[in-house]
C-alpha cells in the first residue's frame, strides 16, 4: 500500500488506540476520547510508513527533525530517517519551559520540520516554534498524525497531519463528564506527556 494512501484511523481503530472515558489532556482541557498513537508507533514497519507519509507532507528541504516530547521520539526518528536528516527531541526544565536537553542543538539558519503525534490547542507547537525561533532555526512546517482541533489553530507556519479528527474539549469548569461526576481515566501515556 502507498504511504500516502495509508489509513491512519482504520490503523488506530484495529490496535485500540482510540479510548472512550473522561481524560484530562497535558493542556489542561478534559476530553471523552484521547487518541492514543504509541499504539501503532510501537510497531517498526508500522512507524516506518507513517513517518514515510508524514515526511511526505513536506517538500521544503529540513536539516533535522523535532518532537515536541521524549515521547514523540520515535516519530521523529522515522520522520528524520525517510529525509536522512538528523533527530532531536524537546523536554522541559524544572519549570516547565521547552528546552534541548542531551547536547543537542539547533544551529543558526538550520531548517527544522516539528513532528508530534496529535495536535489539539496548538499551545505546545506554539512553544515548540519558539525555541526554534531562539536558536536561531527556521521551522518549515508542523507535521502531525492525527489533527483533533476543532479547526483553526493559532500558527505561524503550515500544519499538515495524516487524519483530522475534530473532537470537543472542556475545561474544567465546563466540562460535563465532570458535572456527571465521570472518574478520570487513567492513563500512563498522559502522566509523560505532562513531564
Amino acid at each position: 500500500m502507498p504511504r500516502n494512501n495509508m489509513d491512519i484511523l482504520c490503523l488506530l481503530q484495529e490496535h485500540g488506540a482510540i479510548l472512550e472515558g473522561h481524560f484530562v489532556m497535558p493542556s489542561g482541557f478534559h476530553s471523552q476520547t484521547y487518541i492514543q498513537t504509541s499504539l501503532l508507533m510501537q510497531h517498526p514497519h508500522l512507524a516506518q510508513r507513517i513517518a514515510g507519509a508524514l515526511s511526505d507532507k513536506f517538500a521544503k528541504k529540513a536539516d533535522v527533525v523535532m518532537a515536541l516530547t521524549p515521547s514523540d521520539s520515535v516519530l521523529a526518528q522515522e520522520v528524520a530517517r525517510a529525509r536522512s536528516v538528523r533527530a532531536i527531541f524537546a523536554s522541559k526544565d524544572e519549570n516547565g519551559v521547552m528546552i534541548l536537553k542531551h547536547n543537542f542543538t539547533i544551529k543558526e539558519g538550520e531548517k527544522v520540520l516539528i513532528v508530534d503525534d496529535v495536535a489539539v490547542s496548538g499551545r505546545k507547537i506554539n512553544q515548540a516554534i519558539g525555541l526554534v525561533s531562539k536558536l536561531g532555526g527556521d521551522v518549515i512546517g508542523v507535521g502531525v498524525i492525527v489533527d483533533r482541533s476543532m479547526g483553526y489553530l493559532p500558527l505561524t507556519v503550515p500544519l499538515r497531519s495524516l487524519l483530522s479528527y475534530p473532537m470537543q474539549t472542556f475545561t474544567a469548569k465546563e466540562c460535563p463528564l465532570c458535572a456527571a461526576k465521570i472518574p478520570f481515566t487513567e492513563v500512563e501515556e498522559l502522566r509523560d506527556k505532562g513531564m
